[in-house]
């Protein structure tokens, strides 16, 4: 069945269930994906962190500078989407690392929603 013609609409729920499972592949996917994909924004919220600043893009370039500890906080909330991706493809698909994984998971999920609703917080004082 196509795309346009999918009658089995995802849904947010969906997609969470389907990062709650254990992930499937080899050795390429969990240095791939676990390693490389999982360094961008680990990088990035790292970088974040030393020069003190974060950018939150929005829609129609409509960008907003953080500074301080709104930016601190979004760097936080990155880097833990970052390890979240680690756990996920790395310890996930690792025999010995596997039943870590949703441990992992889970601190680096309330560390996420923490970072984002302090951010918020913060943008909204």
């Amino acid at each position: 069945m196509g795309f346009w013609t999918n009658k089995d609409h995802r849904t947010v729920l969906d997609d969470a269930e389907w990062l709650g499972d254990t992930p499937e592949g080899g050795w390429l996917k969990m240095w791939l994906l676990g390693v490389g994909l999982a360094a961008i924004p680990i990088a990035y919220g790292i970088h974040g962190l030393c020069v003190g600043q974060m950018t939150l893009i929005g829609k129609s370039r409509a960008h907003l500078e953080l500074h301080g500890a709104a930016a601190n906080a979004l760097a936080i909330a990155v880097i833990a989407v970052g390890v979240f991706i680690h756990f996920h493809w790395f310890w996930g698909i690792h025999k010995k690392l596997c039943p870590f994984s949703s441990l992992g998971k889970l601190l680096c999920l309330i560390i996420f929603i923490g970072g984002v609703g302090y951010t918020s917080w913060k943008i909204m004082t």
